[in-house]
């Protein structure tokens, strides 16, 4: 352990200690105006474990706010205000895993619409049910619970959630959510169960936003759907949240407490113009700020190829049909990409896909690699029918790939990139083993040295090898390289064909597909 460590712990308690002590010593509006950023902190700290490493803007806050907020109000009279809390909690992520099991696997400005209709979509379904079903218009809370007692149980729910994402951030979760959030289409190449992923991740921070929404509720005395289903809770959540960096624990935080004194001022002053002012600052971080005041202190703050030992990997028996593909066909509308494909590759065999441009080589291997689903056709792997199956299965039962187009995940390290392709695969390696073998990896394609170098940063070149050393993490029996060896110079592609021989020679079985 560092330095920096030993003494983070002892500081990180006396900072707690003194956030519990203030109401102790704070007047009333001090006191409110703690309570606003503690609860703005969970809400933009739970929003973060999700939308940060994911990249998937959620606009959502509100609905699983004011879920917390109406189970709060409807329950409070006839049972205990701990088993409220905890049946809000389980409101938030029995409708997360509903909703998610829909949407998720939209993405971009698609998945921010449907999150901002779910607000507006539950406020509806509940005003109607108030006025149609109980004729009521709204709901009083009467609970003997003071600004106090909700400042300490926001600062206990702030607590806890800091210690749920630190731990999801040094876990297999967290990578896979980095993974996703960089490119998706290479977390499920590495095995990764995507959907699974981002719906855990997503349920546990709607478990956070309803907690929260079900604390703060007493604060109100009354609530009606439009108080706690207010779609501006939401907007204001998104800006805190990327003015700190969401891509940071501590993001949210550099976020929340500028903003609500801002927001403060702005609303005493100039109640009309809150909205235009929200709309500036957004604008202000989006083109000044994109990666938030972390991301300004990240960047304050901040060989060719070589051959050396093979990497162990079991193979199947040399002379075994490794695929055997069958009347493959894929159509895109009235194009027709692969028309009836039939090969056969045996163990330990390097076979050649060659053509022009748009002759269906690389949809062939989108077929293979489970990235595409094929019209019709068999493809039997080792014996096994694994057309149609998702790109993460194809992968755990040991076929890798590389792209056409070089797909590293650029906003990591050289070393994760490797490791995201050793921690999902069926045997997987974590911690300082999965960073070793990360290091052998690099140094078999002739990235020695380079581990802790942003992939980003890395020239065409290096990064098809980066892209090479990462499927082989996987452990494969059946490697798909797409134009791997395309832009090599001679004395480069010399030596990576070589490798790949030695691939071969290792019993690796290889189908390379190149142009003509």
């Amino acid at each position: 352990m560092t330095a920096a460590r030993l003494w983070q712990a002892p500081v990180l308690l006396v900072v707690v200690a003194a956030l519990a002590a203030f109401p102790l010593v704070a007047n009333g509006y001090y006191l409110a105006l703690g309570v606003s950023m503690l609860s703005y902190i969970v809400l933009a700290t739970a929003w973060a474990l999700f939308s940060g490493p994911t990249r998937y803007i959620s606009l959502a806050t509100a609905a699983f706010f004011g879920i917390g907020a109406y189970t709060m109000a409807v329950l409070s009279e006839a049972v205990p205000v701990a088993v409220v809390i905890v049946i809000a909690a389980v409101v938030g992520v029995a409708v997360a895993l509903v909703v998610g099991l829909a949407t998720l696997r939209l993405r971009g400005v698609f998945f921010v619409i449907f999150t901002f209709g779910l607000a507006e979509l539950i406020r509806q379904i509940v005003t109607w049910y108030e006025v149609k079903i109980t004729r009521t218009v709204g709901r009083y809370i009467f609970l003997d619970i003071g600004q106090e007692q909700i400042y300490w149980q926001l600062l206990a729910l702030a607590v806890l959630v800091f210690v749920v994402g630190w731990l999801i951030g040094r876990s297999r979760l967290g990578l896979a959510l980095r993974v996703i959030g960089d490119d998706e289409t290479v977390a499920r190449h590495v095995a990764i169960d995507t959907t699974r992923a981002k719906l855990v991740l997503f349920a546990i921070s709607a478990a956070f936003m309803s907690v929260a929404g079900a604390v703060m509720a007493p604060r109100w005395t009354y609530i009606d759907p439009a108080i706690a289903f207010n779609p501006m809770i939401s907007f204001q959540v998104v800006i805190m949240a990327l003015l700190g960096g969401a891509g940071k624990l501590y993001g949210p935080l550099l976020g929340v407490v500028p903003l609500v004194l801002l927001f403060e001022i702005i609303n005493a002053n100039f109640p009309n113009h809150f909205a235009i002012v929200l709309g500036v600052v957004f604008i202000v971080i989006v083109y000044f700020l994109p990666g938030g005041v972390a991301g300004l202190y990240d960047r304050w703050r901040a060989g060719g190829l070589s051959l050396p030992g093979p990497v162990a990997r079991p193979h199947a028996a040399p002379g075994s049909t490794m695929l055997d593909v069958v009347g493959l066909r894929k159509a895109f509308g009235g194009l027709v990409a692969v028309n009836d494909l039939d090969l056969r590759v045996e163990t330990g065999e390097i076979l050649g896909l060659i053509g022009p441009n748009g002759s269906g080589k690389t949809t062939a291997l989108n077929l293979i690699s489970g990235a595409l689903k094929p019209d019709s056709g068999d493809i039997l792997y080792k014996g096994r029918p694994i057309a149609g199956l998702p790109a993460n299965r194809i992968a755990r039962l040991g076929i890798a790939r590389t792209f056409q187009i070089v797909r590293v995940l650029e906003h990591l390290s050289c070393t994760e990139n490797i490791v995201a392709g050793l921690a999902f695969r069926p045997r997987p390696a974590w911690g300082e083993d999965a960073r070793y073998r990360a290091e052998r990896l690099l140094a078999r394609v002739g990235l020695a040295g380079r581990g802790d170098v942003p992939a980003g940063d890395l020239n065409y070149i290096d990064q098809k090898r980066l892209e090479l050393a990462r499927a082989l993490a996987l452990e494969p029996e059946l490697l798909l390289l797409d134009e791997w060896l395309a832009g090599l110079n001679p004395s480069e592609l010399a030596i990576g064909i070589e490798l790949v021989q030695s691939l071969r020679d290792e019993g690796l079985t290889i189908i390379m597909v190149e142009h003509v």
